[in-house]
Order: structure tokens, then sequence, then C-alpha cells
């Protein structure tokens, strides 16, 4: 049984809020209710569809007998406590089945790619069109919400996530809400975007200093510069996912700030924002050809605030492609 939204999406193309897959070697079904019957029925390739108003367990306990099947595998991530227990009534021995749908998703197809770049450029052409709010006296919620307004005029049905605006002392908290607090001269700014096309997101991030920049400011800046650049250089398939990770935390690490480096270097991004591979200290499995992921190396320091550049890869036989265009400034100063 496939439950998770995401993967019943890329086995099914259904996009409804309501659906289960159930699957043997050979034969393959989607469950939903008639709310989405003829969404499903546009939708589904593949496979089955069964609308079916009973809840789900009673339906699978049906399917279970028409199949001779006994043992039912579920998504532990992906399956609610009350429903594992109604399913255990339903006559199966439950077996789990972690991150398998997962795991395919890391290699993109073609048609993929194209949705994530649509997804990244949308993104990029609505930040240029706000740019002009990135200066001393606006609020960092009135910048955060023109951007997300900009992406959705240009297509994106939906966000990924609210988009972060982080300014000053603030910019030292990675995942920051925007507030009403106006940028001053001076200012770090942390601003973390992302956009939707066809099911598929987008995320990246910038950093900038409002005015002449400080000295301890622009040194960090350089740092997580150079960490990312460091990361893109070493991305190779067949390097393990941890590597990437080092070759970014060496870099932060060697200039005195790892302390401050609080989080992995990178995601995949695809029908989630969040999916695997995960590029971190604790990533599993090597960089492989059709991935999709983010390197965004960061240092946040309290009372001073922080810095994060993130963009957006596709690894081939060479190395890594970088899909983001928005130029990374090596001086970023903005007045």
């Amino acid at each position: 049984m496939v439950s998770g939204l995401s993967n019943v999406r890329y086995l099914s193309g259904f996009t409804g809020s309501y659906g289960y897959i159930f699957m043997t070697r050979r034969w393959a079904c989607l469950i939903t209710d008639g709310r989405y019957e003829t969404q499903a029925a546009a939708e589904v390739e593949g496979m089955a569809v069964r609308v079916d108003s009973r809840p789900v367990w009673e339906a699978a306990g049906d399917l279970g007998r028409e199949k001779g099947a006994r043992v039912l595998g579920f998504e532990p991530a992906h399956l609610g406590y009350e429903l594992y227990q109604f399913l255990r009534r339903s006559g199966f021995r439950l077996r789990p089945l972690i991150r398998k749908v997962e795991e395919l998703r890391q290699l993109k197809a073609d048609q993929e790619v194209r949705c994530i770049r649509k997804a990244i450029r949308i993104a990029e052409e609505a930040f240029l069109a706000v740019e002009s709010h990135l200066r001393p006296g606006v609020p960092e919620r009135e910048l955060a919400v023109a951007l997300e307004c900009e992406m959705r005029k240009r297509g994106s049905a939906r966000l990924p996530f609210e988009a972060i605006v982080a300014t000053g002392r603030r910019s030292a908290l990675p995942h920051a809400h925007p507030t009403s607090r106006r940028m001053k001269a001076g200012d770090l700014v942390v601003v973390d975007w992302g956009a939707e096309y066809n099911g598929y997101f987008s995320d990246m991030t910038r950093s900038f200093i409002l005015g002449p920049p400080a000295g301890e400011k622009k040194k960090i800046y350089d740092i997580v510069l150079e960490a990312q650049r460091a990361a893109l250089h070493a991305v190779h398939p067949g390097l393990s996912l941890r590597a990437v990770d080092k070759a970014a935390r060496d870099v932060v690490e060697g200039s005195g700030y790892g302390l401050f480096f609080n989080h992995g270097t990178g995601h995949g991004v695809g029908l989630d924002v969040h999916e695997m591979p995960r590029v971190s200290r604790m990533g599993r499995g090597t960089v492989a050809e059709g991935m999709v992921f983010t390197v965004e190396p960061g240092i946040y320091v309290p009372d001073l605030g922080g810095v994060r550049i993130e963009d957006m890869i596709l690894v081939t036989a060479e190395g890594a492609r970088v899909l983001t265009r928005l130029p990374v400034d090596p001086r970023p100063v903005r007045s």
C-alpha cells in the first residue's frame, strides 16, 4: 500500500488529496472516493481505479481477499497509527517498507527536470520583479508577500513553503518567519524562497548586506560562498553524499565558524521540497547521475546575523550542473 500523496502522484499521476495505491508484482489499483471519480479517470495511467466510499481498510481487506494477499507492505512515514490498527484488523500481516518509492524518486526523468527548471525560472523572475524592495525601511513581511504574489502571478499554483525574509540579528535564524521588522542599513538579509510548476518545486536562497559591509559580516559571506563552491566542485557520481557535505563543512570549520553551521549542506527537491537524497553528515548513499538537490551551506552567528547561499543542481556524468541562474554576488552589498 502506497499512502504518501507525493508517492501516489509519482506512481499514478493522481493529484487529488485522497488516494491509496495497492499493488502486487503484476497488478496495481488506485482507490479513491466519489469526489475524485472524474479526476482519477482523467489522470491515472497504468493501473486500475476503484471508487469506494467505504473506509480504506475495508476496501483493502476486499482487495486482499480477491488477490489472495495476506501480507501488506506499508509506508511507516505516511501511515497514521489509527489506520495502522484498522489495517491489522483487516486480516493482514503488516510489513514496513521504508522509503522504497522515495528511493526511486531520487533519479529525475527528463520531464521532471523540465518541470523543476520551470519552477526555478518562476522563482527567479519573481525575485527580480521585487528586488527593489530590498532596501532600508521596508518590512520583512512586505518583501515576503510581494515575492509570493509575483510567483503566483507567474504560474506557481502552490508555494513549497512560506518565503523567508530575515534581517539583522534575525538572519541568524535559519527558518525565520517574516515579521514587521524594517530593514536597516548594515543589516544582513537572508531571502529563501521557492515556486512550483506542475507539482515540482524549486528552492533557493540569497544573502545580502544593506549598505557598507561591516568586517565580520562580509567575512562570513565570503566563507559561505567559498564553502558552496567547494561542495559544487566535489559533486561527482559515485562520491558519498557525506563527502559533499564534508567539502563544504571543512571550509567553514577551517575558518573557525564550524559551530555556526548547524544544518546539512543540501537536500533533494522534486514533488516535495525536502526529499531524498540528504546531503549531510548523516547522509546515506552516493551521488548518482540524475539526482537533483540543493547545495546550501550557511553560517549563523547569534547577535550578528546569518548567511546562506543556496542553489539547485542536476548531477550529470561530468559533475554538478547548476540549474539556478540568479547570480551569486561576490560583493553582496545593496544600498
